[in-house]
């Protein structure tokens, strides 16, 4: 009778763990009548489906006084859910737990809600990176974390979690390990994705899954292609900007205007415009719609004055210039008065002088053009220390039949670099609605490597477009 009881037992925990909520991360969402970031997306990953997807959340620990159910879906074989929390009291901090009254219920997490505009002006901060996996990321995740108190949000220029570079991976190269690459590093996150609010925009390693276990098999083909695992695991705010899942959005925090761009298909040229391994793409005109997001941006832009812009590609790396994406997004960036354009891809750290059509503004003083930071050395399995048996894994390495090349060389822009795989990201502190300063950590360090103060007189552009 112990044993059978043992077994029982073990059998329910078993089936009880399939729908304990995992990989628990946040996001801003909502947008009021005046731009502000009223809400918060909170998803969850279960094994099996549960019957609701519940989160309930109040201002006091273990008191929770509100509930909201979202909605679960599955590209693959888990479960991924999210609710949104709407019309949040601003700069409140709320407690929360995930779950299903039969599923069971998350541990308690917080976070703390979106400032109105005219609340934050000045002396918060947020990460900046791209380019982060399980393999070789634990500095910058363990450096996150130190920051997360620190920091209001944290933005992730794609390449997130590396998932189809799993079969390279120890003991994957005969087996299926996508999911479970994904998995891991929403775990290893979950620490600050779940109490800061984890912006993402896509990369090329987003597009499929690629391995032997993948091509072989009609149905993984099918169904882990074109951005599908990335724009289901996640919920970014495009519904409220007019964007496209998770691929183009826009969002809006203290005096700041953030813009996620797609950079793998979302411009003529682009480097995943038709296929990555497997065919991708069809997110509809990226381009108009940034153009339409810019001016309301700058119609908008005595409240936010800063505007920055992340996609995953640089536009200026080394002495190399990106022509296509140049073509399709630099007179809109000069144009409407994009401040910063961050980025990744390539492996190391690049700060650039303002620069447009090849020509930089030597000053950070009131530049015209658009500063240019790459940030793709956060830490992944591509670089040297993966010890893997081939360090140049990326099939568009040379992009858009070779009319981009990555360089070793520095461009007339190029101020300076941290290269040869050393890991790092990037903390951007606003100090009032014309200052800002930028900071380059050296993950395995936690010590600044770099650091630059940018000058902006933003009257011009909010004088240009409120014109009556």
């Amino acid at each position: 009778k112990l044993f059978l009881l043992f077994i029982f037992l073990y059998t329910l925990s078993i089936v009880f763990s399939q729908t304990i909520p995992t990989q628990i991360h946040i996001a801003l969402a909502g947008n009021d009548e005046n731009g502000n970031s009223n809400s918060m997306a909170i998803s969850w990953q279960t094994s099996n489906n549960t019957i609701t997807s519940i989160v309930k959340y109040g201002l006091n620990s273990n008191d929770y006084v509100y509930e909201v159910s979202g909605l679960s879906s599955s590209y693959y074989e888990t479960y991924h859910h999210h609710a949104v929390l709407p019309d949040l009291i601003p700069s409140t901090t709320y407690y929360y737990i995930v779950g299903d009254e039969s599923g069971g219920w998350s541990t308690e997490y917080s976070f703390v809600s979106a400032p109105l505009s005219s609340q934050l002006r000045n002396d918060f901060s947020f990460a900046v990176f791209a380019d982060l996996g399980s393999v070789n990321g634990q500095y910058t995740i363990s450096l996150v974390e130190s920051m997360k108190e620190d920091i209001d949000l944290v933005w992730h220029g794609g390449d997130v979690s590396y998932a189809d570079d799993s079969f390279l991976h120890k003991g994957c190269l005969f087996k299926f390990c996508y999911e479970e690459a994904w998995d891991t590093y929403m775990n290893e996150i979950q620490s600050w994705s779940a109490k800061v609010p984890y912006m993402v925009a896509v990369g090329n390693h987003e597009a499929d899954c690629h391995d032997p276990a993948c091509l072989f098999n009609k149905e993984r083909r099918e169904k882990l292609s074109n951005f599908t695992a990335y724009n289901t695991r996640f919920r970014m705010p495009s519904e409220e900007s007019n964007g496209v899942l998770n691929m183009h959005y826009s969002f809006n925090y203290g005096n700041v205007h953030f813009i996620s761009l797609d950079t793998e298909t979302g411009y003529p040229g682009s480097a995943e415009e038709n296929r990555y391994v497997l065919p991708c793409g069809g997110f509809n005109d990226q381009l108009t719609w940034l153009e339409n997001d810019l001016i309301q941006a700058n119609i908008d832009r005595t409240t936010r004055p800063w505007i920055f812009a992340i996609g995953h590609h640089p536009m200026y790396q080394g002495d190399s210039i990106n022509t296509d994406f140049q073509a399709a997004m630099e007179d809109l960036f000069y144009k409407y008065g994009v401040d910063i354009y961050f980025s990744g891809h390539v492996h190391s750290y690049e700060r650039d002088y303002p620069v447009y059509q090849g020509i930089p503004e030597y000053t950070y003083t009131n530049p015209s053009s658009t500063v240019h930071i790459m940030v793709g050395g956060a830490g992944n399995d591509e670089m040297h220390d993966a010890q893997l048996a081939n360090h140049d894994i990326d099939p568009t390495n040379h992009e858009s039949d070779g009319k981009w090349i990555e360089s070793r060389a520095n461009g007339a822009w190029t101020v300076i670099t941290d290269k040869d795989d050393h890991v790092g990201i990037g903390k951007v502190t606003i100090i009032d609605d014309s200052n800002l300063k930028f900071e380059y950590y050296r993950s395995s360090t936690g010590l600044v490597y770099d650091s630059v103060n940018l000058v902006k007189d933003h009257s011009v552009y909010a004088n240009k477009f409120n014109k009556k």
